[in-house]
């Protein structure tokens, strides 16, 4: 059974489709790399344990991240709002450009870059990476976080930034 299902795998185009409508989150990790932020945009990324805190992200194997995350063992979840539309394709970009040459950010201590403009913050050490088909499963302990209330999340499905509709 199991041999003929794995016959009918999907494509990668098919996956991509079929996972597009699964709405998701969007989030810009960050971390360091020789003393410079280096951040994504990434969109799959979930919380996995609260005693201890504990998240995770999904790095494609390509991302500029994957080397300072293993390097630095530091990374940071800054989770975006409604309107953080340009903020989110802004770090999707080409990654040789200096994502935070326009973008105010700070850290705490020996933390990965906060974005001033993420209403959401999660500072993360790392406790254990995974490798999973053509992607990294990074998972961190949550070590410092850093909230804003009242804000609606930033949403990505099938391909575009929906708006959550006004709730009286």
């Amino acid at each position: 059974m199991a041999d003929t299902l794995e016959r009918h795998a999907p494509t990668a185009a098919e996956w991509r489709q079929a996972m597009g409508y699964f709405p998701t989150g969007v989030t810009i990790a960050t971390s360091w790399q020789d003393g410079k932020p280096v951040g994504s945009t990434i969109n799959a990324f979930c919380s996995v344990s609260l005693e201890p805190p504990m998240l995770l992200i999904c790095l494609d194997l390509a991302n500029p991240l994957v080397e300072p995350v293993k390097e630095s063992r530091v990374f940071g979840v800054n989770i975006l709002c409604e309107d953080s539309h340009a903020l989110a394709m802004h770090f999707a970009k080409d990654p040789e450009t200096d994502r935070f040459a326009t973008c105010a950010y700070h850290a705490v201590g020996p933390g990965a870059p906060q974005l001033d403009l993420a209403p959401v913050f999660v500072d993360c050490v790392v406790e254990n990476i995974h490798t999973a088909g053509d992607h990294l499963i990074v998972i961190g302990r949550g070590v410092r976080t850093d909230h804003r209330t009242g804000l609606r999340p930033l949403l990505y499905h099938k391909g575009r930034f929906p708006r959550l509709p006004s709730v009286a």
